[in-house]
């Protein structure tokens, strides 16, 4: 599927992001629209499939982009994209972190491994990847031009079909951030520790818990990690994780009418008894007492 075939379905020509969500033709942009590939740093996320020869560049490395070439890039990581024949051409989806929430989708956006803090992956599509890639574009195309009821939810399934289809692929290079401040990185830890919250269902359960695992997520050494987030915020990671998890514990006990084994399972303790032990440790008072304190 062409490219143009897609594009020329609709006339529309988005001129200032004002929505959480816009989907453009690259081969259509001008020096006055609000989309550009310019290094600085963005505002929003994106998912691009750029056709053709390009430099993508950041802070301390570049790296060449040839044929189809898928791109998630992030508003962490500040980057610049050339065009080596000066002609931009390729689909792209703009969207604000809200556009995908836990309420509305079911999924946190920074869970996802292609918009991993820190990290930005490309994939190198062949042609028959790169239709079936354009050919879910397309559909997002056709809900821009028929602006129905259903637009946007069904604009945000299709994204994530983008996404989980990429999440399949190899990527065919990788940056990972370097030098970040002491500031940028703990900033991250707590973003990435925040999407995790707050807990709707008992069935929601928090993916990463340890410090190991949020360094891991993060593309950093544990210990320095630990070190970075304790010069900035003069606490631990440990000690932070445990903070917010006392702090959900407590909402959850306080708001909610889950069960002692459901309110554990949630928050990451595989038995109901480490989740007990967890909470009178830091509050000095087991779950159900405190329940019980708070509804009186």
């Amino acid at each position: 599927m062409e490219l143009k075939n897609i594009v020329d379905r609709t006339s529309e020509k988005a001129m200032s992001f004002v929505d959480n969500f816009e989907i453009l033709d690259l081969s259509n942009l001008d020096n006055n629209h609000f989309f550009s590939f310019n290094y600085s740093r963005k505002t929003f996320y994106t998912a691009t499939l750029l056709q053709g020869d390009y430099h993508i560049e950041f802070e301390d490395e570049k790296i060449e982009l040839t044929g189809n070439t898928l791109l998630f890039t992030t508003s962490k990581i500040p980057f610049g994209i050339d065009t080596v024949t000066g002609i931009y051409k390729g689909i792209s989806c703009i969207f604000k972190e809200e556009f995908i929430t836990k309420n509305n989708s079911g999924y946190r956006l920074l869970e996802f491994p292609i918009y991993k803090p820190g990290r930005q992956n490309i994939y190198s599509l062949t042609d028959e990847q790169a239709e079936n890639f354009t050919a879910i574009y397309a559909k997002i195309f056709d809900e821009k031009r028929d602006n129905g009821h259903y637009k946007e939810s069904l604009q945000r399934n299709y994204l994530l079909e983008l996404i989980f289809n990429a999440q399949k692929l190899d990527p065919a290079a990788s940056y990972i951030k370097k030098n970040n401040t002491t500031e940028e990185i703990a900033c991250s830890f707590i973003r990435l520790l925040e999407s995790q919250f707050p807990i709707d269902n008992p069935q929601d359960v928090i993916k990463l818990k340890t410090a190991g695992e949020f360094a891991e997520h993060l593309s950093l050494h544990p210990n320095y990690l630990n070190r970075q987030v304790k010069l900035s915020k003069g606490r631990t990671v440990s000690d932070i994780i445990n903070a917010r998890i006392e702090q959900e514990a407590k909402i959850l006990l306080k708001l909610t009418n889950w069960n002692i084994a459901e309110i554990a399972n949630s928050l990451g303790f595989e038995e109901p008894s480490h989740f007990n032990t967890f909470f009178k440790k830091h509050t000095k008072a087991a779950p159900t007492d405190y329940r019980k304190l708070k509804r009186e």
